[in-house]
């Protein structure tokens, strides 16, 4: 039996503890590199080719073998949930989403990066970016956006 069972014995003889700096823990721009598994696809399938005519596949295979490429790739455009219309929300939250969910704009870049076990660019959607898009259109996920089917091409 330890002496000091619920670890009290630390380095902290005051037992007050500060992060070194919260400021890092905000990313207002969303312009960092972003574990893609904490952001949620919006769509239900994507096509395996990009409208450039690249392959997605192509892609996952270099973010695989340079990691270090993920850093180029264009930036995935970010929403909120609490910024998507109200029709939306309710969807999403009936399907088990959360309040806090952060969705992409850009699936087949984030199915690239999950992939390839890469960290990924972000940027959040800006209002011209959303006129530009049929939202009721874009969410047509039915699992959270937990996942995306690739479709036969």
């Amino acid at each position: 039996m330890s002496q000091d069972p619920i670890g009290l014995a630390g380095n902290n003889p005051t037992l007050y503890s500060y992060v070194k700096d919260t400021n890092t823990l905000v990313d207002p721009f969303g312009l960092t590199m972003k574990n893609p598994f904490e952001i949620f696809f919006s769509q239900d399938s994507i096509s395996p080719v990009f409208d450039d005519g690249s392959k997605l596949n192509n892609l996952v295979g270099r973010l695989r073998n340079t990691p270090s490429y993920a850093e180029s790739v264009e930036p995935i455009r970010l929403i909120r949930m609490r910024d998507l219309p109200e029709n939306i929300q309710r969807k999403l939250l009936a399907q088990g989403s959360y309040a806090d969910a952060v969705f992409t704009l850009d699936n087949r870049r984030l199915y690239a990066a999950r992939e390839a076990g890469v960290r990924v660019n972000t940027i959040w959607a800006t209002p011209e970016d959303l006129s530009r898009i049929n939202l009721d259109g874009r969410f047509s996920t039915d699992n959270s956006g937990n996942s995306i089917r690739v479709r036969c091409h």
